[in-house]
């Protein structure tokens, strides 16, 4: 065999495991034209989970990166070397890193551990993204059970009749402003929460979506345990950063030593084998190590303020979950009272027309009783979802792997 022959052979095998490249001639216009294929509808909560997983860009990214982990594994050298003065061809390998062992080994681990490390950050991902769909359903159901009193008198009527006084009118029709303001705030939420949640499962602005209305039941208190907090996918996500770390360190303290290649040295024209061996003698690579320590290090401390926050934003839920409901349900009492009054005020303003002063009075405490509890309301329905997602709710099911 030829020198040729064989120094072709050494560079058509490692080729044939190589990943050919592919353009995308991707950019906004081939991106929007993407969005705007995308259909609205009706959605449940599951089926809003579903589908943002499938389109939310950010979980994608996430998705992406994690595939793109998982398919790392450092490769090994094959060390070919040809001679024309003696015709001589060499072919070297090292032995402990075809055995995983040595640097080879730990760079396998480490790229093992942060294959595992985006695995966890896109469920930790999904865990957020569940989280942010099922505020905006809780709201949603907040929102179908408010109403804004009905303030249909006309001021001037009674103003030109002299049933009214100036101030009095005056109240009405601020009660009357407030209520339109009301209604139109109240569209505006709804708006907004729309337009937050086609954020979410990555549909186009103008596409019509609708909520179904979810149970009453169907957000599940989490039990206020250390497991449960322990549980959450941002600390799984920071322990596994961890282990990258670690790994990492692993790897530059083992390539601080020699490594060695051995392998026969092929005479090409028909002489005996011979041995062959390069050693490799890395100078000046304790400063990688001493870097990677300090690396390890400062994930170990993420780790921990990873663990305080999580153990603070249990804590604060805990106390806005409990001082929300306290708020809402005074607000609803308020509201009950101050609607009956308007409600009695206007029967009593069809029999006496001397009643227009009670009737505004009533009207402007009607409206800022429904404002207080509009606010109350939403306020309770995200301590809801923010105290079971501080304690790592929604759980596997709703945030499993599906088509990672």
């Amino acid at each position: 065999m030829s020198a040729r022959s064989v120094l072709l052979l050494c560079l058509t095998l490692p080729a044939t495991s190589c990943v050919s490249y592919t353009t995308d001639p991707t950019d906004p216009v081939t991106i929007a034209t993407e969005v705007r294929q995308r259909r609205g509808g009706r959605f449940t909560f599951a089926q809003a989970v579903q589908t943002a997983f499938r389109q939310n860009a950010e979980l994608r990214t996430l998705a992406a990166k994690a595939r793109g982990a998982g398919a790392v594994v450092e490769p090994t050298e094959l060390q070919a070397e040809w001679r024309s003065d003696d015709d001589m061809l060499a072919v070297m390998i090292d032995p402990v890193a075809m055995l995983d062992l040595g640097a080879r080994g730990a760079a396998n681990s480490e790229a093992h551990a942060a294959a595992e490390e985006a695995v966890l950050a896109l469920a930790a991902g999904r865990w957020q993204t569940a989280g942010a769909l099922a505020e905006i359903y809780e709201v949603g159901r907040a929102l179908a059970a408010l109403a804004v009193p009905s303030l249909a008198l006309d001021a001037d009527a009674y103003q030109r009749a002299g049933l009214a006084s100036p101030l009095a009118a005056d109240q009405l029709r601020a009660a009357q402003a407030r209520a339109n303001a009301e209604r139109i705030e109240l569209d505006q939420t709804r708006e907004r929460l729309l337009a937050d949640f086609r954020r979410l499962i990555g549909l186009p602005e103008y596409e019509p979506v609708e909520l179904v209305p979810s149970d009453p039941a169907w957000l599940r208190q989490p039990e206020a345990t250390d497991q449960a907090l322990l549980a959450r996918p941002d600390l799984a996500v920071a322990a596994a950063t961890f282990r990258t770390a670690d790994a990492a360190f692993r790897r530059a303290v083992l390539e601080q030593y020699p490594s060695l290649m051995i392998g026969p040295d092929i005479p090409l024209l028909g002489a005996p084998l011979q041995a062959m061996a390069v050693l490799r003698l890395p100078i000046g690579a304790s400063g990688r190590a001493i870097a990677a320590r300090e690396r390890r290090e400062a994930a170990r401390a993420e780790l921990e303020a990873v663990c305080l926050e999580a153990s603070r934003q249990a804590h604060h839920a805990d106390a806005d979950l409990a001082a929300a409901e306290a708020n809402a349900e005074a607000a609803m009492a308020g509201q009950r009272a101050s609607e009956n009054m308007l409600a009695g005020a206007l029967i009593e303003a069809r029999v006496d027309g001397d009643a227009f002063e009670r009737v505004a009075n009533a009207a402007a405490m009607a409206m800022r009783d429904t404002m207080e509890r509009r606010a109350a309301a939403l306020e309770l329905a995200r301590a809801r979802v923010r105290r079971a997602v501080a304690y790592g709710w929604p759980v596997s099911s709703t945030v499993a792997a599906e088509g990672s």
